[in-house]
């Protein structure tokens, strides 16, 4: 196996501790939404955007809303069978 560099060591590292990288994004979520309680915008753009925590409502429901659109929407226009690339012989 060839050497591994010191990024491919410390992913390496983090890939054996799995459950270390998913605990320290959450608690990076957690201090940015206990930040966006204490600084509030000072002059909102929009009526809704006054409300703590209403962009990261607007991108979580617009991020589902792209994926159920692209899942039962696109998807069938762009899939191909299972055998489509091999039927060329």
């Amino acid at each position: 196996m060839a050497e591994l560099t010191p990024l491919g060591a410390f992913f390496e590292k983090l890939r054996e501790k799995g459950s270390t990288l998913l605990i320290a994004m959450y608690a990076i979520l957690a201090v940015l939404v206990a930040l966006n309680f204490i600084w509030t915008p000072h002059h909102p753009h929009f009526g809704l955007d006054k409300y703590t925590g209403f962009w990261a409502g607007f991108g979580l429901l617009f991020g589902l809303g792209m994926v159920i659109v692209m899942k039962k929407i696109v998807q069938p226009f762009i899939a191909r069978d299972e055998e489509f690339y091999d039927s060329g012989d």
